[in-house]
């Protein structure tokens, strides 16, 4: 052989020897599916191209162009197996282009099969396709669209890849695809110089590439395939070396056979070489240490068993014992049901996966590796679940075990204990016997459901023998119940009856009510209570009714009492007070209401009376007693404000001119005793003991006054505020009675705000009322001056608030009001003029808008505050208050006294000052209701820093203030206001001693 023709024959035998080798461990040891079935067709079509080069030196030259035609209407079906090849490897299925390629192929198959079928090229080799025919066109055009085709969907399948291994694959199965095309056409035609198909020789090269990208991750190892090979070969040595030595001794005799017994010969030949293959076989499994099984036995065997078992352990344990000793594979994992989740077997580890992830399981029927639950998978979340349980039980295949489309369980399990892949055969061996698994574990499921349901099927038969022996007891028990409520129906005095709910109808009457209606119990039997009641009666049962059934279940009664106005059969009415109790059914649900009716007419009509007389006793008292209380404090307050207001007149008297400061501290005073003087008269002329003044005033002055009295009375956590509009709000009043309507709607405000605090806010201006508004408050039209009296309280129901200006209509508890003050404040404004109204809602603070008639009135002038001189100091003093005016006046005493005062109002900033320097001062006075601090824990702040200091705690509340917040401190007294400065000299030094 020259290097000539080793040049064209090494690549042939390459090509023949790759194809070969290819497919048979493609068969053999591939570890996957449907597509390897065809991987074998497609390496050994492509490799029949290096046969037909081999032939061509052996057969003679007419035959030469037969094996030509011959190897064209091979080359046919390559387009076609690629074709279902990749369909089944990216698990696509397009009918159309399946048909028309296979109609493609048979056309062309039948046409090359044609007499006037020419050959692909030329029979010389002068040239490039001479004499070309129309069929080798065809051909061609057929391949190449196929191929392009081939190539696309390779390409298309790019943009689903998600691994960069999976792109790279593609990548490479589209350039095998485009190569072996290529040399598959080149091979077909002559070329000046070259032998035909020896083009071809080179498809080893694309059929390698192809081999990479698809087995890639699905063969063996290398040593595991070289452990093969070696056992394969030593087979084919054993069993071709005696068969060639037979045929060489016996080629003598072959002549002189006869047909019929050349045909005895070669069956005893073929059947005596199948049982010393199966001899060798067995023997060189065990030289190499490879087990043999024959699955088909194993199979039968382990069907058998498996399910004949009913235990859930006892099925695993079987199937484990199965894979282990037939298939070498250690460290199943066995998820099963347990009640609605999965647990393992072993750990008992409960397995959390998706709906998506659950019914993808439940469909999968045969054992995947990571690769192919990547490419299978077409869920992200799918992929991402199944991947975390391998590595998280350290696996490398998983198998469901379903039926009829329910997941029973899951088994994962590693490689081979020789870390190689398991083969096609060994997968459908483990399909086989885990379909067998999954039916075993349906049956054991169906099984014990159907155990449990007749254990519940016995327990409630026996239950309902109990039931109907207890319902024969019961009913007796009714039976005589019945009796003895049928006698005492017919005797007693009181009407029973039973009154349907839907609609309202008498089920049941008792003979007396034959007494109290005049109607025979037949007659009423299943009429409407209408029949009966007055309509006033009948609306308010039926409201609470409604009100009954529809009330929640922790809010609802089963009885109650009412009192309902009857009609009589003779026309007259009768008062009857009905206790009522609903009568439920076994879920709760008031089906009936059972009545007892008792005739009251004559009681309440002396209950009309007896009240009519007592609310009229009651007003004449009230009155009389509010008359002869006034009377009495007036009388008593006006020596006191004699001696007062005289002895301040006196003191003014005595003061020179030149000390101002002391005249304005004088007329303090006189300005405090002329608004108790009008008080005074406030009380009389509620008490008609005297008579009202109007005189011209500012209504912003007025108020003014009263807001710093109104602060100085409510608890520090009520904000009073004062704001005023444009204008001089001038208005012909009695001021006393302004300061009236001021102080009752800024009571009733912080009634209304209650203990936990809020803000007041009262604001005057001008205001001209439109048509609109004057018709609504029954006032002419013009300018007033508005007074809006607002709180951030509870607000006003709007079904009191028509009601809420009656003389002593309250809503507050026993001994917190009177019903007067907003009664006084309508009749105070009506008398003026004015119209009151109310603007409210149910849980957003209420504001009362006063209106009085706009007057023109002169400004007044005010004066300026004075203060008193300092003398020597006997020591520091800490004084807290918020009240600055008792600060003023506690602090010019003190300091008359000989000490030194620092005052505050801020509760924190004096114990900021107080901590400091705390042996600086010698007592401390507090208020004990300071804003932003409780007074007890004030008081235990300044004994921290100073545990001897003396300590004076004053209240004008005396209520909840009493020696047992103090007695836990030595040296406290307490000091209710009102007190006189002399009472605080007193007690400061009584503390300091």
């Amino acid at each position: 052989m020259n290097d000539v023709q080793l040049i064209y024959h090494l690549p042939a035998a390459l090509t023949l020897f790759t194809g070969v080798f290819l497919a048979m461990i493609s068969v053999a040891k591939g570890r996957f599916r449907a597509e390897n079935l065809l991987f074998p067709l497609i390496c050994l079509l492509w490799s029949m191209n290096a046969v037909f080069y081999f032939v061509q030196f052996v057969v003679p030259v007419e035959m030469a162009g037969y094996l030509a035609r011959l190897h064209g209407i091979l080359s046919l079906w390559v387009p076609l197996v690629h074709l279902h090849f990749l369909y089944r490897w990216f698990d696509l299925r397009n009918a159309r282009v399946e048909r028309l390629s296979l109609i493609a192929t048979l056309g062309l198959l039948m046409a090359g099969l044609t007499p006037w079928h020419v050959l692909m090229g030329s029979a010389s080799f002068g040239g490039v396709l001479p004499g070309v025919r129309p069929f080798f066109c065809v051909n061609a055009l057929f391949s190449g669209v196929m191929m392009i085709y081939l190539v696309r969907l390779c390409i298309g399948r790019l943009g689903l890849a998600l691994a960069g291994d999976e792109r790279r694959n593609l990548w490479l199965v589209a350039g095998s695809l485009t190569a072996s095309a290529v040399l598959i056409s080149l091979s077909m035609i002559s070329f000046e110089g070259m032998l035909p198909y020896s083009m071809g020789n080179y498809l080893f090269l694309p059929m390698l590439v192809l081999a990479y990208a698809v087995f890639r991750y699905r063969m063996l190892h290398l040593a595991s395939l070289l452990h093969l090979s070696l056992a394969w070969g030593l087979m084919a040595l054993l069993i071709f070396v005696p068969n060639l030595g037979v045929f060489y001794l016996l080629r003598p005799w072959f002549h002189a056979l006869h047909s019929v017994l050349l045909f005895l010969f070669f069956l005893c030949w073929f059947y005596m070489n199948y049982r010393y293959s199966r001899v060798i076989q067995a023997a060189v499994q065990r030289l190499f240490n490879r087990q043999y099984f024959d699955f088909k036995k194993v199979e039968s065997h382990f069907s058998e068993n498996i399910l004949l078992l009913r235990r859930t352990d006892e099925m695993i344990h079987e199937f484990r014992r199965t894979v282990e000793g037939t298939l070498r594979i250690r460290g199943l994992v066995f998820f099963t049901r347990k009640g609605e989740g999965f647990l393992e077997e072993d750990t008992g580890r409960a397995l959390e996966l998706s709906e998506v992830t659950h019914r993808w399981l439940s469909l999968l029927q045969a054992p995947l590796d990571r690769r192919e639950v990547e490419r299978r998978a077409g869920s992200r979340e799918v992929r991402r679940e199944v991947a975390a349980l391998l590595d998280q039980c350290g696996c490398d295949y998983i198998v469901s075990l379903s039926r009829y489309g329910e997941l029973l369980g899951l088994v994962l399990f590693p490689e081979k204990g020789d870390l190689s892949g398991i083969t096609l055969r060994e997968e459908r061996f483990i399909s086989r016997i885990k379909e067998f698994v999954s039916i075993a574990l349906y049956n054991s499921t169906v099984y014990q459901n159907l155990s449990r349901l007749q254990e519940e099927l016995s327990r409630h038969t026996d239950a309902l023998a109990e039931e109907v022996v207890e319902r024969k007891r019961a009913q007796d028990v009714a039976e005589q119940s019945e009796k003895r409520s049928r006698l005492l129906a017919e005797n007693v005095m009181d009407t029973l009856c039973i009154l349907s709910i839907d609609p309202l109808a008498f089920t049941y009457l008792s003979p007396s009510v034959l007494t109290l209606l005049g109607y025979e119990e037949e007659e009423l039997l299943h009429q409407d209570v209408r029949a009966v009641l007055t309509d006033y009666s009948e609306r308010e049962i039926r409201t609470a009714l409604t009100h009954a059934l529809t009330a929640p279940q922790r809010h609802s009664r089963n009885d109650f009492m009412f009192e309902a106005e009857l009609r009589r059969k003779d026309g007259s009415r009768v008062w009857s007070e009905v206790s009522a109790r609903f009568l439920r059914d076994g879920d709760g649900r008031a089906r009936e209401i059972f009545l007892v009716s008792r005739d009251i007419t004559e009681r309440r009509c002396l209950e009309r009376e007896r009240e009519g007389l007592q609310r009229k006793l009651r007003q004449a008292q009230k009155m009389e007693s509010i008359g002869v209380l006034a009377g009495g404090i007036a009388h008593d307050f006006n020596n006191i404000l004699m001696a007062m207001m005289g002895y301040t007149r006196l003191a003014l008297m005595y003061i020179p001119e030149d000390n101002p400061k002391a005249r304005d501290k004088i007329m303090q005073i006189d300005k405090a005793g002329q608004r108790a003087r009008d008080l005074v008269a406030q009380i009389l002329a509620f008490s008609r003991q005297n008579e009202q003044k109007r005189e011209p005033c500012y209504l912003g002055a007025l108020i003014k006054d009263t807001v710093a009295f109104l602060s100085a009375s409510l608890p520090s956590n009520i904000d009073v505020r004062f704001t005023s509009g444009e204008g001089k709000l001038r208005v012909v009043a009695d001021s006393v009675q302004i300061h009236q309507i001021i102080i009752n709607l800024a009571t009733n405000a912080f009634h209304a705000i209650g203990e936990e605090g809020g803000k007041i806010e009262i604001h005057a201006d001008e205001v001209a009322l439109g048509e609109a508004l004057a018709l609504a408050l029954h006032l002419p039209e013009g300018p007033y001056v508005r007074l809006a009296v607002s709180d951030t309280g509870h607000g006003v129901d709007p079904e009191i608030a028509s009601r809420i200006f009656e003389p002593y209509y309250t809503t507050k508890e026993v001994g917190k009001g009177t019903g007067m003050g907003l009664a006084v404040v309508h009749g105070i404004v009506l008398n003026h003029g004015g119209a009151v109204s109310l603007e409210s809602e149910r849980g957003q603070g209420a504001t009362f808008q006063v209106y009085l008639p706009l007057a023109d009135l002169p400004e007044n002038a005010k004066g300026r505050d004075p203060a008193l001189d300092r003398l020597e100091t006997r020591g520091t003093v800490l004084l807290m208050d918020e009240d600055e005016i008792f600060i003023d006046l506690a602090r010019e005493v003190l300091r008359r006294l000989g000490y030194q005062v620092e005052a505050f109002t801020d509760a924190q900033k004096a114990l900021v000052v107080f901590g400091q320097w705390p042996k600086k001062y010698v007592a401390v006075v507090m208020d004990f209701f300071m804003g932003g601090i409780g007074g007890g824990k004030m008081a235990r702040s300044i004994r921290d820093y100073a545990p001897a200091i003396p300590l004076v705690v004053t209240s004008g509340r005396p209520e909840p203030l009493s020696h047992t917040h103090f007695e836990e401190f030595q040296g406290v007294k307490i000091l209710m206001k009102p007190f006189t400065l002399k009472e605080l000299a007193e007690v400061l030094e009584q503390v300091i001693v």
